[in-house]
């Protein structure tokens, strides 16, 4: 599952590309803007295993109203009004509420500016029929602990009362989660009275949708279903998620044909020519199938 919109669609078909090389016997659903629709309809028409389902399919009436009121100020009358919803936050928001409703008991979350390495099968997501929940300590560094700080007070947990060996990172790519660690975590808002958790969801700086689906996953589920790996994300991926990492790209790529780990990660924000990312896949793909 992919949320995407116009301004990554073209890393979005290198994610494809990949998908159809490494991974084609499994479905890939994308969770695209409503307006953005019929342009990656057009792009990707006949792309077998894809879904794309549109936003508005997937929020609440109002938060799609808001997201798509979203745009430049000079448009919206964004300075009138204090409750539009980011992209980012959009994203993570449509997370949740599509992992809730899924056709599929579980869903691997991959984000635009991921790609596959080498040859994936649905195998890897499991351990004796256990879904892999990718998690390490949030001690590693302020930012790791400040996304699970916003979990729990989005939670209403008192922050007194968290210590800090709680606190952990479940920010991985990919991610994994089943579709009723969505429908716990939904439920936990109703019967905690969180009417307005979106609202606490959006104020925060660094609020994350992964966090709390942890938190779901581990603590109201009890890791039901779940099988917990301890490891950091650079065990899982190739990274370029710094603006320091992008010297060390050319080099990263060498790795990912030499001795390629199953997934890449070259972080859009950081505005990498486009070229540059659909080359370092087709170096991944000559590499693979030279070999």
């Amino acid at each position: 599952m992919t949320p995407t919109h116009i301004g990554d669609i073209e890393q979005f078909a290198v994610l494809r590309r990949s998908i159809e090389v490494f991974a084609p016997d499994i479905p890939h659903i994308a969770l695209v803007n409503t307006e953005d629709c019929r342009k990656f309809r057009d792009r990707f028409q006949g792309n077998p295993g894809l879904q794309i389902l549109p936003s508005a399919q997937i929020l609440p009436r109002d938060l799609e109203r808001r997201r798509r009121k979203s745009g430049p100020k000079w448009l919206t009358g964004k300075w009138l009004n204090k409750g539009l919803i980011r992209g980012w936050h959009a994203q993570q928001l449509m997370k949740i509420f599509a992992l809730a409703k899924c056709p599929y008991e579980a869903v691997v979350f991959m984000d635009s500016d991921v790609f596959i390495c080498r040859p994936l099968s649905r195998d890897y997501f499991f351990v004796d029929g256990r879904l892999k929940l990718f998690r390490r300590d949030a001690v590693v560094n302020a930012e790791c602990l400040d996304f699970d700080i916003s979990t729990h007070d989005i939670l209403g947990n008192p922050l007194h009362r968290v210590q800090v060996t709680e606190l952990y990172d479940y920010i991985f790519s990919p991610t994994c989660f089943r579709r009723s660690s969505a429908v716990r975590l939904l439920a936990e808002f109703e019967a905690r009275g969180r009417s307005k958790w979106v609202k606490r969801f959006l104020e925060q700086k660094r609020p994350s949708e992964y966090n709390l689906l942890g938190h779901a996953a581990m603590v109201l589920e009890g890791g039901a279903g779940y099988q917990l790996i301890e490891c950091n994300p650079d065990d899982l991926h190739h990274s370029i998620r710094f603006p320091e990492d992008s010297a060390h790209l050319d080099a990263e790529i060498e790795l990912m044909r030499q001795q390629p780990k199953e997934f890449a990660l070259i972080q859009s924000s950081l505005g990498l020519d486009i070229d540059r990312i659909a080359a370092a896949f087709a170096r991944v793909e000559e590499a693979y199938r030279g070999a």
